[in-house]
């Protein structure tokens, strides 16, 4: 059983800023107009509902639970008592690309072609970071924009260039080296700033700890004054906003408040020891006050692209490919040099085999050849042993036609695999041990298990926890506003939450509209605008 990192704190925690003060008389007045109009009957009452989505990137129960328990989560044990939810199962790999991509399109990454935070092409040896341009499916914005439901989006990750919606748009990261440009409409930047981008590739430093803890506080307190300024300020029915705080906070700082953690540090975490549940705590209250604004006529979901919990061991994969002898290098001649299979991204399961008129110098053919390697990389995978455990390292493989289907399937990385819990996939490199402490500076990583609350006038109390896909939100959703579900979703919407009685007063009607774009109407990135990606960052 994994331990909490949420023992009592050792110390008194910091307090946050509750709410921008700049923001505080016109958020009030906002709130009680509203009422004010409500309540009289002028225009009558809304027709349409309202949908707030609260995504805590990286919620997971193994913190919550105890923190509800312990009562310093009051708004978040609030919903949960007055609606449903439980496990929401998120997708492999369990990285916050091809999962908020699901969430937000309702189909698997095989439709949607977002499969990590990078992607090779045969143009050339270069990894591209992946970006909004790379999707090929229509989110659930637009679905909902062409039926007249006003939309408003912040932070959703993977939402970079940003697009032009019925509402607005507040980009999520990625962003390259991107500075500006992250809204639509464009005009919206100078309203919001400053507005902090969330980076991407941080890392945490021995003597700049607080430096790093301060830079995530000051950044969900300045999106939480944004996200409860739009609420009020702008027109929406549906507002989805995303807060990243919590994923990051809980990459870097686990191993001060876990005494398990190899790398624990009784001094150090008497000053960070309790960094996550002090962000929890702050994080709840943005909830509560978001929710507060919306009002109870408003459905409310809170939600998690994926789980989290400690790492103590890593395996460096292209290490590990080297080792096997997947990976030969001839440094005298080079082109001698053998490489059947790559690890093609910084961090995860992610196997591709480096195969002829596919892949950028690639040699190995198609068909059998790469059927092959690909059968020595999963047996040698699911032989492997976590020599810190003595416990298989890998809890389960799969091909990638096993995990996804669409079009799209040839973009995926050829073997995907999820390591066991407490353990850790870098890329690693050419020389070294394939086992080691963690890299990047993490000491806690994604586990599949997320989060998912739902209340509000069309969610009912259940106080069963029930188990979810994350795929099944953009249905769920679709359904709320009476919108029928394109005709290729993958999802469908959550009996569980919604309740039997309401779909049978309106059961789920599939449409003839489709959102998955087919390979023959694809178009290819031009030059023009592959130069922009390279100037920004997205070509490595």
């Amino acid at each position: 059983m994994e331990r909490s990192p949420l023992s009592p704190a050792r110390r008194k925690p910091e307090r946050f800023t509750s709410r921008a003060v700049s923001l505080q008389s016109a958020l009030i007045l906002a709130v009680f107009v509203a009422s004010v109009l409500g309540a009289s009957g002028c225009g009558g009452s809304r027709e349409r509902p309202r949908v707030l989505v609260i995504g805590l990137d990286g919620a997971t129960f193994a913190v919550l639970d105890p923190l509800i328990q312990e009562g310093v989560l009051p708004n978040l044990a609030a919903l949960r008592s007055r609606g449903g939810g439980g496990v929401l199962e998120s997708v492999l790999p369990v990285v916050s690309p091809p999962a908020w991509t699901t969430a937000f399109t309702g189909v698997n990454p095989g439709k949607h072609n977002i499969y990590d935070f990078f992607h090779a092409t045969a143009a050339g040896p270069q990894a591209i970071l992946t970006s909004s341009l790379d999707r090929r499916a229509d989110p659930v914005w637009e679905v909902l924009n062409e039926n007249g439901v006003r939309t408003g989006i912040m932070n959703i990750p993977m939402t970079f260039p940003p697009e032009k919606v019925d509402g607005f748009m507040i980009s999520g990261f990625p962003f390259g080296a991107a500075q500006t440009g992250y809204t639509s409409p464009p005009e919206l930047e100078k309203r919001v700033a400053p507005y902090p981008l969330d980076l991407f590739g941080e890392s945490i430093q021995p003597g700049a700890e607080g430096q790093l803890l301060a830079h995530f506080r000051k950044t969900l307190d300045r999106h939480a004054a944004v996200a409860e300024a739009l609420l009020v300020e702008e027109e929406w029915d549906l507002f989805w906003v995303v807060f990243t705080g919590p994923d990051k906070v809980q990459h870097f700082f686990w191993k001060f408040t876990d005494p398990e953690h190899p790398e624990y540090d009784p001094a150090l975490a008497e000053r960070f020891g309790s960094a996550i549940r002090d962000l929890w705590i702050r994080m709840d209250s943005v909830v509560g006050e978001l929710v507060d604004l919306a009002g109870p006529e408003t459905d409310i979901l809170v939600m998690s692209d994926h789980g989290f919990g400690p790492i103590h061991s890593e395996l460096r994969l292209m290490s590990w490919l080297v080792q096997e002898g997947f990976v030969q290098i001839d440094r005298e001649h080079p082109a001698r040099s053998s490489v059947r299979a790559v690890a093609p991204g910084p961090f995860g399961g992610l196997v591709r085999v480096n195969q002829r008129d596919r892949d950028f110098r690639g040699t190995v053919p198609p068909g059998e050849a790469s059927e092959r390697v690909l059968e020595e990389v999963r047996e040698g995978l699911t032989a492997l042993v976590d020599p810190t455990t003595g416990a298989p390292f890998v809890q389960e493989i799969h091909l990638r036609d096993e995990l996804f289907h669409g079009p799209w399937v040839g973009n995926a990385p050829d073997l995907v695999f999820l390591e066991a819990p407490r353990g850790f996939v870098g890329r690693g490199g050419l020389e070294g041990d394939a086992f080691g402490p963690p890299g990047y500076t993490f000491s806690g990583f994604h586990r599949p298990d997320g989060i998912l609350w739902g209340a509000g006038p069309h969610i009912p109390p259940n106080a069963a926890r029930g188990h979810f896909s994350i795929v099944d939100v953009t249905p769920t959703l679709l359904w709320l506003f009476g919108v029928d579900l394109p005709a290729d979703l993958d999802g469908t919407v959550m009996a569980d939450l919604i309740g039997a009685d309401a779909l049978e007063a309106r059961p789920v009607v599939r449409g003839e509209r489709t959102v998955v774009t087919p390979v023959a109407q694809a178009v290819e990135t031009p030059a023009a605008e592959r130069e922009v990606l390279e100037s920004l960052g997205y070509v490595r």
